[in-house]
Parts: C-alpha cells; sequence; structure tokens
C-alpha cells in the first residue's frame, strides 16, 4: 500500500479514556495513529485478537484507577 493513500476519518472516545491513553503514550511513546494502524491489522489478520475485540464487552471505564495502577506498576 503506498504510505500516502489513507483515508481521513473522525471518532469520538469517552475524553477520561483518551486522557489516560495520552499519560501511557508519555511511557510507552505509542501514539493513536500507530495504535489505531497496529490494531486494524492485527483485527484483519489475527482470529484471536478479532475474538478478543468482540469478547470484551466492558469498553467504557470511569476513573484514572487503571493509569495509577499502571504508572505503580513501572515504578517497581
Amino acid at each position: 500500500m503506498d504510505l500516502q493513500e489513507r483515508t481521513l476519518t473522525s471518532i469520538k472516545v469517552p475524553k477520561g479514556i483518551y486522557e489516560d491513553f495520552r499519560v501511557l503514550t508519555k511511557i510507552n511513546k505509542m501514539y493513536l495513529q500507530d495504535l489505531t494502524e497496529r490494531a486494524l491489522f492485527l483485527y484483519i489478520t489475527d482470529s484471536d485478537f478479532r475474538h478478543k475485540i468482540h469478547s470484551t464487552y466492558n469498553t467504557y471505564y470511569t476513573g484514572s484507577a487503571f493509569v495509577e495502577q499502571i504508572k505503580i506498576t513501572k515504578l517497581k
């Protein structure tokens, strides 16, 4: 695929999830574009990944406890 050949999309994500993602990108140097491209590739090519996505019902969480736990784990 030509690297210049891309489709512009627009999505809305819950603010809390995006803020938590932004915190993690500072730690892991992963950007939303990178994650999206990799997730789409895995969804298309990996049936286990696709099944995991379809079987994950909790698509929204509240608070930042998840990110705080990751920070604590990284510091150990």
